[in-house]
């Protein structure tokens, strides 16, 4: 069973992972002309980085807002990495839709299954 504390996590990741894209893809839209359409790859390449953050944060356990620093200095969470990711990857606003709905169930499938195994690990211990 999930906890409270996780439930509430992915509640603010799901609205910061919308937020988040629709932001980029309205940006990407309407300010940068004339993209490659390669585009997406970068996109992709964007989305499986936040799906490793989110990997990596639901294995240490970590909260919403932390204040570890990620590689260069960063220090945006992975559902921030996540959306980014989504909103260069949507092509269209349709494409943007089904992208959004499709990917952040992947993103909460994941983070349940890591969740779940470590679960599990803890009560062997």
């Amino acid at each position: 069973m999930l906890s409270k504390k996780s439930k509430k996590i992915d509640i603010f990741g799901v609205i910061t992972i919308i937020v988040v894209s629709i932001t980029t893809f309205c940006i990407k839209e309407n300010n940068i002309k004339n993209l490659p359409e390669s585009i997406i790859y970068i996109g992709i390449v964007i989305f499986i980085l936040g799906l490793i953050y989110t990997i990596m944060e639901k294995k240490m356990n970590l909260p919403y807002f932390y204040g570890k620093c990620q590689s260069g200095g960063s220090n945006a969470n992975s559902f921030v990495v996540i959306g980014l990711g989504i909103g260069i990857m949507g092509q269209s606003i349709y494409m943007e839709i089904i992208l959004l709905i499709s990917l952040i169930l992947v993103v909460l499938i994941v983070r349940n299954l890591i969740e779940r195994k470590y679960l599990e690990k803890n009560k062997q211990e």
